[in-house]
């Protein structure tokens, strides 16, 4: 084990490095073509760039205005982080990607939700202060006190998400606060967000996921996966659409991953990578920080999107593009 987690580190040494060695040739391209430009060129990039840059603040107080009001009027959804003891240290790191995609699917939701982190103390607490930058600016509500008795005064309204329910959702209630079981187990624990609900005597309730399409393997999902389709639905309220939007190729039986491949069904498909979309959310808090953008207006902080120069030099990285989550798995179960 020694060996391997030295080997690892290793690999993000070198692969960092030669993220920073690529980063400066790319810009130093851009010094040069901005070094030849005229005057006037110059003049016309910083106003095209004060332009794009103001663009990009009312993106981003838009988003912010729309996730303030989704935690007045939003539907709910509540992450259960209450299975710490059933989790590995990895498993724990794993549900902290899962909660920033989580968040990240919700800021470019069309229709956000109101995310709830319940129970969440202790060690999964500390992984997240520690892996999520920025999550104190996070417009989601956090509790350390588990759902059961930070709603104790709407019991009535809750429900919990779980492939054993024997009820099938038909659609989504915004009057109902929908649980997700924030737990990566590799499903080695049957049953248990169904056997939690039931020992507290809340409602259940499945994904109709049989109903519109086959998945090749088990029926086990990702946190954010659940939370995706969840919103998915809010925005186009049609169960198929929002199943073929968010579970990945690889999960889908031969036939349903041939009809997801038609050109319809790819123009569905979100243009923008969880990746890139967590890193824009990091410039939410403050309105002035802008992603992309340059500090100053000296040669040495040209950005990488500046207008006239060639694509060759401004296009992101092909590593950027990943579109996947992370393979750590949610057990609906």
């Amino acid at each position: 084990m020694p060996r391997f987690a030295a080997n690892k580190a290793a690999m993000k040494l070198a692969e960092k490095a030669a993220k920073h060695a690529d980063t400066a040739r790319r810009r130093g391209e851009v010094q040069q073509k901005f070094a030849a430009m005229t005057e006037e060129e110059r003049e016309a990039w910083r106003l095209a760039r004060q332009a794009k840059r103001q663009d990009r603040r009312a993106e981003t107080e838009q988003k912010r205005s729309k996730l303030q009001q989704a935690m007045q009027d939003g539907q709910g959804i509540v992450i259960d982080l209450d299975f710490e003891e059933q989790m590995t240290e990895t498993e724990i790191k794993s549900l902290c990607g899962q909660l920033q995609y989580c968040y990240s699917s919700n800021t470019r939701s069309a229709v956000p939700c109101h995310l709830y982190f319940t129970s969440m103390q202790g060690g999964i607490a500390k992984q997240a202060e520690k892996q999520l930058s920025g999550m104190e600016n996070w417009h989601v509500t956090r509790q350390q006190m588990p759902y059961i008795d930070f709603f104790q005064e709407r019991k009535i309204d809750l429900v919990y998400l779980t492939a054993d329910s024997p009820n099938e959702l038909s659609e989504l209630d915004g009057s109902k606060l929908y649980i997700i079981g924030g737990i990566v187990d590799r499903n080695r624990h049957k049953n248990i967000c169904f056997n939690k609900a039931v020992s507290q005597d809340i409602q259940t309730a499945r994904l109709p996921i049989e109903a519109y399409i086959k998945l090749a393997s088990s029926k086990v999902l990702t946190v954010n996966h659940v939370v995706e389709i969840l919103l998915a639905w809010l925005e186009c309220q049609d169960w198929k659409e929002a199943f073929f939007r968010v579970i990945p190729t690889r999960k889908r039986a031969a036939e349903d991953a041939s009809a997801a491949a038609q050109p319809e069904e790819l123009a569905d498909q979100p243009d923008e990578s969880p990746e890139a979309s967590v890193q824009a959310e990091k410039a939410m808090p403050g309105a002035s920080v802008v992603i992309g953008a340059a500090c100053c207006d000296q040669p040495s902080c040209v950005p990488l999107d500046s207008p006239g120069l060639s694509q060759e030099v401004i296009e992101p990285s092909e590593k950027r593009t990943k579109l996947d989550p992370p393979q750590s798995r949610l057990s609906l179960s």
